[in-house]
Order: structure tokens, then C-alpha cells, then sequence
């Protein structure tokens, strides 16, 4: 019943927190626009890079290591 209650006043806020966002949005005399194909690829472009990058030198790193244990 608490997490119930709990997880209902998370989506009121959440809904509170849109409506500001609406009502601010409106003063400023801009829209609110979705963020646009190109731009959400490009993001997770740089995302997937990163990732491959640090997985590269943990690779690397790993080889180097082993390498130096020698079996042991």
C-alpha cells in the first residue's frame, strides 16, 4: 500500500514538473520540440564510440597483462 501511494505521488510530481515546464516554455515564447532523428543518432553515435573505445583499452590493457604473467 506505501509503495502504491509512493509511486502515485511520483506521477503527480512528474505531471506538476511537465506543467512548469509548459507554463515556462510559454513565458520564454519558445515551444517545446522533440529532439529531432539526426540528432538523437549523432547522440548515440558518441555514445557507442565511447563505449567501444573504452572497451578497446580494457581489451588491451587485459592482453598486456596476461602477456606479462606468463602463466602463472
Amino acid at each position: 500500500m506505501k509503495d502504491e501511494r509512493k509511486f502515485k505521488e511520483v506521477i503527480h510530481s512528474v505531471e506538476r514538473s511537465e506543467k512548469d515546464k509548459d507554463k515556462f516554455c510559454k513565458a520564454a515564447r519558445i515551444e517545446r520540440q522533440p529532439i529531432s532523428d539526426t540528432r538523437f543518432v549523432t547522440l548515440l553515435n558518441y555514445a557507442v564510440g565511447t563505449l567501444a573505445m573504452i572497451m578497446g583499452f580494457v581489451a588491451l590493457y587485459m592482453i598486456i597483462y596476461f602477456m606479462g604473467t606468463g602463466g602463472r
